[in-house]
């Protein structure tokens, strides 16, 4: 009998093992299901289709990358390789046009391109500073700068791509800013900016920290968990400005859509 009951024990024991087994097996399964279902479902948003869904005439897309080159020694023809580099890895055709501007230890080596459907500029800037223990070093920083007047859906493709290639050069701390540029026709009303503006804001999922919702100043500052980058100003997370004024010389409104911000002035 007390075999019987040990062996009774044993298939009761094994039965509860198998249902916390299925049960935690259900369990992953649904959390899995639901991660599958939020990363194909989830919106693809981005500040261009944020600025474009509002109908505004789009004039140009504005990239910029940057990122700590590290310290230390570096020649002449170390900075024109690093430079020619980053310029063929991105498909920029140059004809070693490199530029060398030096202020005592300062130093800047860079490439610049213009045609009428792009800019582009790659820059390699080493500063002179004091480390902690006072003692001067030469620290490096790389940037690549876009502005795409055509084909701006390309623009992200390259934000990913210069990311990859600053990566791949040990490059550390990278940065991006992104900015849309567009107009309307005329001089918008306040009512107008607030529909535009609000409608931004809503696509990215975003949250507004700070607005100043005046004719001659209008500009917005808030935050969006769908972008990855963001800037701590006014004691809040920012990764969404927007700014937008009336340009009396060309009598339209002028559209602004940055992230984290605005990068130039307005």
């Amino acid at each position: 009998m007390k075999k019987l009951n040990d062996t009774f024990k044993e298939f009761i024991v094994g039965k509860k093992a198998k249902l916390t087994i299925y049960i935690l097996g259900v369990l992953w399964i649904s959390v899995i299901m639901q991660l599958a279902v939020n990363t194909f479902l989830r919106p693809n948003h981005n500040i261009l289709d944020a600025f474009i869904n509002t109908n505004p005439e789009v004039s140009s897309f504005e990239l910029e990358v940057a990122a700590d080159y590290g310290k230390g020694y570096l020649s002449e023809a170390d900075r024109r390789e690093l430079i020619l580099y980053i310029a063929s890895e991105i498909g920029l055709q140059v004809n070693d046009d490199v530029v060398t501007n030096r202020k005592g230890n300062d130093c800047e080596v860079y490439i610049e391109k213009k045609n009428k459907n792009a800019e582009t500029l790659i820059k390699l800037v080493s500063v002179e500073l004091e480390n902690s223990n006072g003692i001067a070093e030469i620290n490096h920083y790389i940037l690549a700068r876009l502005t795409i007047y055509e084909n701006m859906d390309s623009l992200l493709g390259y934000r990913d791509l210069i990311k990859d290639i600053f990566k791949n050069l040990n490059a550390k701390n990278i940065q991006t800013n992104m900015q849309v540029n567009g107009n309307y026709k005329g001089k918008l009303t306040l009512d107008e900016m607030n529909e535009i503006a609000n409608g931004m804001v809503t696509n990215l999922q975003g949250k507004i920290a700070y607005a100043n919702r005046q004719d001659d100043l209008y500009t917005i500052y808030a935050y969006s968990g769908l972008l990855d980058e963001y800037v701590n100003s006014i004691g809040n997370k920012i990764n969404i400005h927007i700014a937008i004024h009336y340009d009396e010389e060309t009598d339209s409104t002028k559209i602004l859509l940055g992230t984290p911000v605005i990068s130039g002035g307005y």
